[in-house]
């Protein structure tokens, strides 16, 4: 059996949470409940271990003509300071991984992708043949992240960071210092709320630096959260999860995720396949889906009348619908946002409705709330 592997704050973990297995690490699954760690992130601010995603440098002249034809969102016409979520596709354009680069510099990117496909990214992006004059580095474990989540999280975060939280704006990126330590904080998340990503440098397991002191001072002012809220909030938000909502199975067209592909951008990996399957009629798409009764899950099918018109592929209960909600890859015809449609649930057909996540009100929740916490 394989040891997992630990992040720099196992130790809190360990003494607080219910841990659990997720990407060959011992993680947190919750700390008190998922509903009460939820609802403190779409209220006040919660925190985040995500120090098991997978963090790749690029730096080097031919860096941003590299990842222009490995990525089909326009990398070279993005601004230093500016983060972008992006795809890695096969030849065949299936979702290889969904990630964020952030150009920290003319000639210097950062990759974060997902901890269960970090080894798989990495092949992939070494066998695309990065040209003489790349340098790639590998900081996974010699850094450590935190997601500082919530309307509250920039008060939280703040009296922590030299920069000044008020002027980074949402997808942008800065070099900075977090307790005095070379750190790197993007305004990003996975939540659907407000908030921060902070990767602390030079902070491995056997020497974090000021990392455990960072987190300890956060857990002060805002409530650790396991992955069972991660899982939640994501959810809620619309946002889908590599390897249950999109895989390599997936195209880009499918997963409603059209809008990362820049117009006209040709010669990425992938790019070719595309443009055939843009001439083609789309089979299934991306949908949520809302039910009165029972909490759906992966696999379950998604009847429109009697006849199936797809399956979900992620399910939760919703803290703030109270209502069980869902991701669903269904047949475009009959499926639009509106629909009624019955979810089979311990094999009774339980009614439901199509929407377009995210699925709460964003007047209310969300970083486009009318006004904020901090």
């Amino acid at each position: 059996m394989d040891v997992l592997k630990t992040t720099q704050f196992h130790q809190y973990h360990s003494e607080h949470a219910k841990l659990t297995e997720f990407a060959g690490y011992e993680m947190p699954l919750w700390y008190t409940t998922t509903t009460d760690e939820h609802l403190a992130v779409r209220n006040d601010s919660g925190i985040f271990d995500v120090s098991h995603m997978g963090r790749f440098m690029f730096r080097g002249g031919p860096t941003a003509s590299f990842l222009e034809g490995l990525v089909p969102t326009q990398v070279q016409k993005q601004s230093v300071g500016k983060e972008f979520y992006t795809l890695l596709l096969n030849d065949r354009a299936g979702i290889i991984d969904d990630l964020v680069i952030l150009r920290l510099g003319e000639t210097e990117f950062m990759l974060v992708v997902n901890a269960a496909n970090a080894g798989t990214d990495m092949d992939h992006i070494r066998n695309r043949g990065p040209p003489e004059g790349v340098e790639i580095e590998d900081l996974t474990s010699s850094s450590a992240m935190v997601a500082v989540q919530g309307p509250k999280a920039q008060k939280a975060l703040q009296p922590l960071t030299d920069l000044d939280l008020g002027q980074l704006r949402k997808f942008r990126c800065s070099e900075t210092k977090v307790l005095g330590q070379p750190s790197i904080i993007s305004r990003t998340g996975y939540t659907g709320e407000d908030g921060f990503e902070v990767i602390i440098l030079d902070a491995s397991n056997d020497e974090p630096g000021r990392a455990t002191e960072f987190w300890e001072r956060l857990t002060e002012v805002s409530k650790p959260c396991g992955l069972g809220a991660r899982d939640s909030l994501r959810l809620e938000a619309g946002l889908p999860l590599h390897g249950l909502d999109i895989d390599q199975q997936t195209n880009p067209l499918q997963a409603d995720l059209v809008w990362v592909l820049s117009p006209g951008k040709t010669g990425y990996a992938g790019s070719e396949a595309v443009s055939d399957l843009r001439t083609k009629t789309l089979d299934v798409v991306r949908r949520g889906v809302i039910v009165e009764q029972g909490i759906p899950r992966h696999g379950f099918d998604v009847l429109g009348g009697s006849d199936s018109v797809g399956k979900v592929t992620s399910g939760t209960f919703s803290p703030i619908l109270r209502k069980g909600i869902a991701l669903c890859r269904l047949r475009p015809e009959g499926t639009e946002p509106g629909t009624r449609v019955r979810v089979v649930i311990r094999d009774s057909a339980q009614d439901g409705q199509t929407v377009k996540p995210p699925f709460y009100d964003e007047r209310q929740y969300g970083w486009k709330r009318q006004g904020n916490g901090n």
